[in-house]
């Protein structure tokens, strides 16, 4: 609304209503302003902010804010590329294209329900629901869900809670080549990903040179014996953030056990706080609400 109303600490040039009821339509609905919205407009109105604000909350709760949540969100978490994932169905024989569907369908009705709730950013990662159907429930191992429609659940234990554990965020971030890697996670990708998606922080450039990772064994138990020079020192920034998430296979099953032995979700934050599991990630995580408010606004 600040950003559509221009009321920002620089002066600013005065907008007209005609211009707020564009830049609403456009961001939230990918469209033309409609009747009520031109109402208001023309009565010179959306300027004044609790007016403002109740449209925007009128036009969220229309069907069209899917919009927002494909235009912006999606492409955003990058889950506009989970249609190239396509998992071997050698190392996954259950899997099949509908699954993936129902994953992303899964975080554009949570997506949703978090805008019209007007829930706080930070929500996005500890909340403890999600949509699921019978499908997608058998699939987290969530039991006394039946049928094929989506509905609001609550999550009956914490690491499955927000996106860190929604399987559309857990596949983009894994390897689905067909082929001898095809089944395995990569704790890069998932880092990578959080420190972007979380801090707003790139990571650093690759080293020139680097031993390649050996392709018919998991990645992780790899990464944790690299070298400390020149590896170590750079990866310990990001790698524990993706070993958190060990736990959650290349499409996002839990499990306790990847194709060598135990699953070994531990490692430590930048800051020294040590890490083992998703859980202990998302609280260090929520100690830093600032940071993902600023990334997302950003």
């Amino acid at each position: 609304i600040e950003e559509a109303l221009g009321s920002h600490t620089r002066p600013r040039a005065a907008i007209t209503s005609d211009a707020v009821a564009t830049r609403l339509a456009t961001m939230l609905w990918n469209a033309a302003p409609d009747a009520t919205l031109l109402q208001e407009a023309r009565g010179n109105r959306l300027n004044d902010p609790l007016v403002a604000e109740g449209q925007v909350r009128r036009m969220l709760a229309d069907d069209r804010a899917q919009a927002f949540v494909s235009r912006f969100f999606f492409p955003w978490l990058q889950l506009d590329t989970l249609a190239n994932s396509d998992p071997d169905r050698k190392y996954f024989p259950e899997y099949d294209a509908s699954l993936r569907d129902l994953l992303g369908r899964e975080t554009e009705l949570f997506l949703l329900s978090q805008l019209r709730d007007d829930s706080d950013p930070v929500d996005l990662w500890s909340a403890d629901y999600t949509f699921l159907n019978e499908q997608l429930a058998r699939h987290y191992g969530v039991p006394n869900v039946t049928g094929t429609q989506l509905r609001r659940t609550l999550l009956p234990t914490p690491e499955r809670s927000g996106l860190l554990g929604q399987g559309s965020i857990l596949m983009v971030t894994s390897r689905h080549q067909h082929g001898v890697d095809a089944a395995y996670t990569t704790p890069a990708t998932r880092a990578k990903w959080i420190r972007l998606h979380f801090f707003g922080a790139p990571l650093p450039s690759g080293f020139p040179g680097a031993q390649p990772v050996k392709p018919e064994l998991p990645i992780t138990p790899q990464t944790r014996t690299l070298p400390v020079e020149p590896c170590v020192n750079c990866h310990r920034n990001f790698f524990p953030l993706g070993y958190a998430l060990e736990n959650f296979d290349p499409v996002g099953r839990w499990r306790t056990h990847d194709q060598i032995g135990p699953v070994d979700a531990s490692g430590a934050f930048v800051d020294g706080t040590p890490i083992n599991g998703v859980n202990d990630l998302r609280q260090i995580l929520l100690r830093h609400p600032e940071a993902f408010r600023t990334t997302v606004t950003e």
